[in-house]
């Protein structure tokens, strides 16, 4: 999909598809002169309403998955921050200087994620500068040195905690690049075509036209745009945020017991 398009608000992004597709349907049937007999407009008035359910049910499905995976990457980014807020409680608790130096480093890789790593998400990739973060942090955890039985078992904790900060993160980064195949949108451009055809078929006929192909591209531009706001939440301007994170941060700024 065109860079471009992820500039766009969500209401930009569906207004440019129900153009794309008025022009399509509006370009096509000049291209194609054709003059309909009763049986082509028995046979289109046949075709329009299985294939337009058909259209409808597929994208239907498709909106379906696609808003759960938006579902998901929130949780899953929500779920990261009670974390990272975890390991920060279990650092402070285990009470040594140098966990409290690595609870500045964890304070600094959390504004990484935020300032540095979340643009980066809407290239499908992580940051470098987060990823040496926090494997400084990773080094630095193994190091320290659990003295008492009560820092023992809030070490046990620590490294359990710190692994799933971690597989969180390559989690949220790996959902960032996924996306519908190429061979979905090749399979819509054949069915506008499909769609596009039976009007010609049926020409001006009173049983699908104006109403039925004047709906048509509002309906089939606005689940088209549905689908690429909710397949690539990190890339569209008003897609997914760092709140979770945010929200974080501020609670480790100032938390001191």
């Amino acid at each position: 999909m065109p860079a471009f398009i992820y500039k766009l608000s969500s209401a930009g992004i569906l207004l440019l598809f129900i153009l794309i597709v008025e022009l399509f349907s509006a370009v096509l049937p000049p291209l194609f002169p054709w003059d309909p007999t009763e049986e082509s407009v028995r046979l289109g008035l046949a075709l329009f309403s299985p294939i337009g359910a058909s259209v409808g049910v597929l994208i239907g499905f498709l909106l379906n998955q696609a808003h759960s995976n938006i579902n998901h990457i929130s949780s899953l980014v929500a779920t990261e921050a009670g974390q990272i807020n975890n390991l920060d409680r279990l650092l402070l608790r285990f009470g040594d200087n140098q966990s409290l130096e690595i609870r500045n480093k964890l304070k600094g890789y959390l504004e990484s994620i935020i300032r540095d790593e979340w643009p980066e998400l809407k290239l499908e990739r992580g940051s470098n500068k987060t990823h040496l973060k926090w494997r400084s942090i990773s080094q630095d955890l193994f190091k320290l040195e659990p003295k008492t039985p009560k820092q023992l078992a809030i070490y046990t904790e620590i490294l359990e905690t710190s692994e799933q900060v971690a597989e969180s993160r390559e989690s949220r980064i790996d959902r960032s690049s996924q996306k519908l195949p190429k061979v979905f949108w090749f399979s819509m451009i054949i069915l506008l075509l499909a769609i596009c055809s039976i009007s010609l078929l049926v020409g001006t006929d009173d049983h699908i036209s104006p109403f039925g192909m004047g709906i048509f591209p509002i309906v089939f531009g606005v689940m088209l745009g549905l689908l690429v706001i909710f397949d690539q939440p990190f890339k569209i301007k008003n897609g997914i945020k760092s709140g979770a994170l945010e929200k974080t941060y501020d609670s480790i700024s100032t938390r001191n017991e």
